[in-house]
């Protein structure tokens, strides 16, 4: 993990559709969130990024890098506070012995952390 302690797989799934459902749990008292932002904390989407190669390297058992990205979009901001839990669903395509594609969707999930 690049980032010690920012975040933790929760768990890992295979579904039906030969998709991987993978669940975050994001550290809201991370150091990184005191200079990204204080008092407003956002989880960088270079850690965004980040989070979805280990998750690959996790479902591929090996280490794996970004050769190109050809498209990435942020909707919205993740506030580590507010919504501490990510789902992702990522399909790794392999051919000729090597992960030729990584395709996933990530969503926030809501979770109240006073419960």
């Amino acid at each position: 993990m690049l980032l010690e302690n920012f975040y933790k797989i929760i768990h890992i799934k295979e579904r039906e559709d030969g998709k991987q459902e993978i669940e975050i749990e994001l550290n809201p008292g991370h150091v990184l969130y005191q200079g990204h932002f204080p008092g407003q904390p956002v989880v960088p989407g270079v850690c965004t990024l980040q989070i979805i190669k280990e998750s690959a390297e996790q479902i591929a058992s090996q280490p794996l890098q970004y050769v190109q990205i050809a498209s990435s979009k942020f909707l919205s901001a993740i506030n580590p506070l507010k919504t501490p839990l990510l789902q992702m669903f990522i399909r790794l395509e392999k051919r000729k012995s090597i992960f030729s594609s990584c395709r996933q969707k990530a969503f926030v999930m809501e979770k109240n952390l006073s419960s």
